[in-house]
C-alpha cells in the first residue's frame, strides 16, 4: 500500500507538471501572435516508436530477444594472424601461470592482436590469471575513448573470467572497462555482443551490475531474458534516489532483506520515518538485526528515544540480540540529550547481555562526557578504553582534545596531542585544527599561530577550517587587516573561502566599524559563487541597526526574504531591538504584528526589546499590552521580562506591581539584577518602607551584588546618623572598593580598544 500510494503521488505530480508545462506553451504560442497550436504533431499510423530499454518494466520476460551472435574480427593480413597466433602461444607456454612472461614483439601489438588471441584463448582454463595482465599492456587515459577493439577486448575477458568463476579477476576487469570514459553503453554492447560465444552464465551480468549499477541496463538485460540476483539488484537500488527506488523496488521480481533494508535506510535518512514503519511492517521477510538497527538509528537521528527503545524491546521479543551499532544509535541520543548517566545504563545492559564494546561506543560515551563538561570522567573513561585493549586511534584522541579546548584547558590538549605523536599516531589536519581553534576561542593567537607552524612543519596541510579559526581569531581581536592578509594567501595556496569564512570575515568587520567593507564582502561571496545564508545576512542586519540604519536593514531583510532565505527569530530580534533602540517603537509593534500575521512566533526576547522602550518612556499601559499579549501566545517570561518590568514599574512609582512582579519571578526561580534591586529598594524608600528595603539591601550585598552609589549613600547617612559607625564604615569600604573596580574595568576597557584601533 505504501509503495503504490508513492508510485501515485509521484505519477500525479509528473501529470500535474506537464499539464502545466502544456499549459504554458499555449499561453507562450498565444502571445506570440495566436498561429501556434496545442495539438501535437500527426503521426502516421502503423509506424509506433519502439519502446526503450527505460519503458520496460522488469518482469516483462514473455518473449526475450536472443543473444547476438559473435562475429570475430578479421586479421588485416597474415602477419597479424600471425602475431595474435605468436601471442596465445606465449602465454599457453608460460611456465608461472600468474606471470606474463617477456615479450620481444610486444612493441609490434595492437588490441586486434589481444582480441584474436583471447579467442585462442577461451579453451585454455590454466591461464585465466594472465587475462587483466594482458589487457594492461595497452594502457590508455583516462580522457580519451579506447579503440573498439580494446573494449571488446575487457568483454571478453571479463566474460571468461566469469565462466571459470574466478570473480575477482572479472570484478577487476570490469572495474577497469567502467573507468573508461563515458558514455559506458559502448562497453555494454560489446559485453551482450560477446556474452553468447565465451560465457553464457548470468553471473557475468551480476558482476556488470554491481560494477555498473544502472536501473537503463537493469531493464535492458530483462529485454534478454536475464534476472539478474537480488545482490544485483540491490547495487542498483542502492544508489537511486528515494523517488527511483521506491519505483524499481516495486518492479524487482525477487527482494530479499536486503532489498527492504536498503529502501528502508533511504527512508530514514530523509526523515520519512512513518513510511519507513509502514515498509516495515508490510515486509514479507523476516527482518534481521539490521533491519532494526535502520530504524533505530532512523529514530535516535529524529530525537525520538522512546520508539527507538521500543524497537529494541521488540528485538528482544523476537530472539534477536542487538549488536553494538544497534545500541550506538541509542547511546548518541542519550549523550546528544545530556543525559550521559542514563547511556551508561544501557552500556551496562549491553554488558549484561554479552555484547562487545568497540571503539565507536567508548568514543560516543566520550564524547558525551565532553559535551556535560565531565573532564575527568571523560578522562577515566579514556583510561578504561586502553585497558580494555581497544585502539585508541585519532578519532577518539581528538574527540578528548575537543573537549578540553572547550573546557579552556589547552595544556592538558596539547600534552594529549603529543601523546598521538609519541604513538605514532595519525594527527591529521582535524587534530591540530582542533586545538589551534582553542587557542582562538580564547584569544591566544599567538599559541594558535605556533601550532599552526608545527602543524606545516610535520607536512601536514591546513584546510579552510584551519583557516577560518584563524581568521575568526583574529576578528575577534579586532584585526581584520591580518585576518585578510591570511585569507589571501590562503586563496594563494589553491584553497577556496567557503561560507563560514566569508561570515567569520564580515562578522569581524562588523565589530570592527567597516560596515561598508563587509556589506562588499558579501557581494564578493556572491560573485564566489558561496550564497550568503541567514548568519551573512542576521550579522549585516544587527551591524545596520546598531548603526542606526534601519532602512538600509529593512531593505536586507526584504532581499533575504526575497531570495527564499528564511530569517530566523534571532534576525526579528535584531531588527526588532534596532527599532527599540533608535526610538522607533511603533515600527516595532508593527514588526511584531507582521509577524504574528506571518505565524512567526516570537520568543521572550522580541517581546523583551518593546517592553523595555515602553518603560523607558514611562508608557506602563502599553508595556503591559505587550505582556498580556506575550502570555496569551504562552511564551514564557525569562528572568530578564521580570526585570524589565520590575524597573519599569519602580520608575512609574507602582510599588504594587513592582512588588508582583518580582514575587512572580522569585517564585519561578528567576533573580533580579544589581540595577533592579537598586530600583526597588528606591521605591521601597520612597514610599517608607524602610524595613522591607532594608531586607533587600542585605540581600543583594549575601549575593555579592552591588547597589549603586545613591542606595549605598542613603544607608551610609542612615546609620551615621544612627551612630552605627561600623556599619558606617562597612559601606564606605564596599562603596570604594566597588568604585575601584569599577574604574579598573573601564580602563582595560579603553585599553583594548587602544589596542585595537
Amino acid at each position: 500500500m505504501l509503495l503504490r500510494r508513492a508510485a501515485a503521488a509521484a505519477a500525479a505530480a509528473k501529470h500535474s507538471s506537464s499539464f502545466t508545462l502544456a499549459r504554458a506553451l499555449r499561453h507562450v504560442g498565444a502571445a506570440a501572435g495566436g498561429h501556434a497550436t496545442t495539438s501535437s504533431p500527426p503521426r502516421r499510423r502503423g509506424h509506433r516508436r519502439a519502446p526503450t530499454a527505460e519503458s520496460v518494466p522488469l518482469t516483462a520476460t514473455a518473449s526475450p530477444r536472443p543473444f547476438p551472435d559473435y562475429h570475430p574480427p578479421r586479421p588485416d593480413s597474415p602477419e597479424d594472424d600471425a602475431l595474435a597466433r605468436r601471442l596465445a602461444a606465449v602465454v599457453v607456454a608460460s611456465p608461472r601461470p600468474g606471470t606474463l612472461p617477456p615479450l620481444p614483439f610486444l612493441p609490434l601489438l595492437r588490441p586486434i592482436h589481444l582480441l584474436l588471441a583471447l579467442q585462442l584463448l577461451a579453451s585454455d582454463p590454466d591461464h585465466g590469471g594472465l587475462l587483466l595482465p594482458l589487457l594492461l599492456l595497452f594502457p590508455s587515459r583516462r580522457d580519451q575513448q579506447p579503440h573498439p577493439h580494446l573494449l571488446r577486448c575487457f568483454a571478453v575477458a571479463a566474460h571468461l573470467a566469469a565462466a571459470r568463476r574466478d570473480v575477482v579477476t572479472a570484478r577487476s576487469i570490469l572495474v577497469r572497462a567502467v573507468r573508461f570514459p563515458s558514455p559506458h553503453r559502448h562497453f555494454v554492447e560489446h559485453f551482450i555482443a560477446t556474452y553468447k560465444a565465451f560465457s553464457s552464465d548470468p553471473a557475468s551480468f551480476d558482476l556488470l551490475l554491481q560494477c555498473l549499477p544502472s536501473v537503463p541496463l537493469l531493464r535492458r538485460l530483462r529485454q534478454y531474458g536475464i534476472s539478474p540476483s537480488p545482490e544485483a539488484c540491490n547495487a542498483v537500488l542502492s544508489r537511486l534516489p528515494l523517488d527511483e527506488a521506491i519505483d524499481l523496488f516495486q518492479e524487482l521480481p525477487d527482494k530479499n532483506v536486503c532489498s527492504y533494508n536498503i529502501l528502508l535506510k533511504a527512508f530514514c535518512g530523509a526523515g520519512r520515518m512513518e513510511d519507513a514503519c509502514q515498509l516495515f511492517d508490510e515486509m514479507a521477510l523476516p527482518p534481521d538485526v539490521i533491519t532494526y538497527g535502520i530504524l533505530v538509528h532512523g529514530y535516535c537521528s529524529l530525537g525520538e528515544l522512546e520508539s527507538a527503545v521500543k524497537l529494541l524491546d521488540e528485538m528482544v521479543e523476537r530472539g534477536m540480540e542487538p549488536n553494538a551499532t544497534v545500541y550506538t544509535s541509542v547511546v548518541a541520543l542519550l549523550c546528544d540529550k545530556g543525559r550521559v548517566s542514563d547511556a551508561l545504563r544501557v552500556v551496562e545492559d549491553m554488558v549484561q547481555h554479552k555484547v562487545t564494546l568497540d571503539e565507536a561506543l567508548y568514543t560516543t560515551v566520550l564524547s558525551g562526557f565532553c559535551s556535560k563538561g565531565d573532564l575527568a570522567a571523560a578522562r577515566r573513561w579514556f583510561d578504561e578504553m586502553q585497558r580494555s585493549g581497544l585502539a585508541t586511534d585519532g578519532v577518539t584522541y581528538t574527540t578528548l582534545i575537543n573537549g578540553l579546548c572547550r573546557a579552556g584547558e589547552l595544556k592538558e590538549a596539547e600534552k594529549l596531542l603529543q601523546e598521538m605523536l609519541a604513538r605514532r599516531l595519525d594527527v591529521d589536519e582535524v587534530t591540530y585544527t582542533v586545538l589551534i581553534d582553542g587557542y582562538c576561542k580564547r584569544g591566544k593567537m599567538a599559541e594558535a599561530f605556533r601550532v599552526h607552524n608545527t602543524m606545516v612543519q610535520r607536512g601536514v596541510t591546513p584546510n579552510v577550517v584551519t583557516y577560518t579559526a584563524l581568521s575568526d581569531g583574529l576578528c575577534k581581536q579586532g584585526d581584520v587587516q591580518a585576518a585578510n592578509e591570511l585569507l589571501h594567501g590562503m586563496c594563494d595556496k589553491g584553497l577556496e573561502l567557503n561560507a563560514f569564512t566569508y561570515n567569520s570575515l564580515i562578522n569581524g568587520l562588523c565589530k570592527s566599524g567597516n560596515l561598508e567593507q563587509a556589506m562588499r564582502t558579501m557581494a564578493d561571496m556572491d560573485t564566489a559563487g558561496l550564497k550568503p545564508d541567514v548568519y551573512t545576512y542576521t550579522t549585516l542586519i544587527d551591524a545596520l541597526c546598531k548603526s542606526g540604519e534601519l532602512d538600509r536593514a529593512h531593505t536586507l531583510l526584504q532581499e533575504m526574504l526575497d531570495k527564499g532565505i528564511k530569517p530566523t527569530i534571532v534576525t526579528y530580534n535584531v531588527l526588532m531591538n534596532g527599532f527599540c533602540m533608535s526610538g522607533r517603537v511603533e515600527g516595532g509593534k508593527k514588526l511584531l504584528e507582521w509577524m504574528l500575521e506571518k505565524n512567526i512566533r516570537p520568543n521572550a526576547a522580541t517581546y523583551n526589546s518593546l517592553m523595555k522602550q515602553y518603560c523607558m518612556g514611562n508608557n506602563l499601559k502599553s508595556a503591559t499590552e505587550i505582556y498580556k499579549g506575550m502570555n496569551s501566545l504562552e511564551v514564557a517570561p525569562n528572568e530578564n521580562t521580570y526585570n524589565i518590568l520590575v524597573k519599569g514599574h519602580c520608575k512609574a512609582r507602582n510599588m504594587k506591581e513592582a512588588l508582583y512582579f518580582h514575587k512572580e519571578m522569585i517564585e519561578k526561580g528567576f533573580r533580579l539584577t544589581a540595577t533592579s534591586y537598586s530600583s526597588l529598594i528606591r521605591l521601597l524608600n520612597k514610599k517608607k518602607k524602610f524595613i522591607e528595603a532594608r531586607n533587600l539591601f542585605d540581600e543583594m550585598r549575601k549575593e555579592g551584588l552591588t547597589a549603586e552609589p545613591d542606595v549605598y549613600n542613603f544607608y551610609i547617612d542612615s546609620n551615621f546618623n544612627e551612630d552605627n559607625l561600623e556599619s558606617t564604615l562597612a559601606l564606605c569600604d564596599e562603596l570604594v572598593e566597588a568604585s575601584i573596580v569599577k574604574s579598573k574595568t573601564e580602563m582595560d576597557q579603553d585599553v583594548v580598544k587602544e589596542h585595537i584601533h
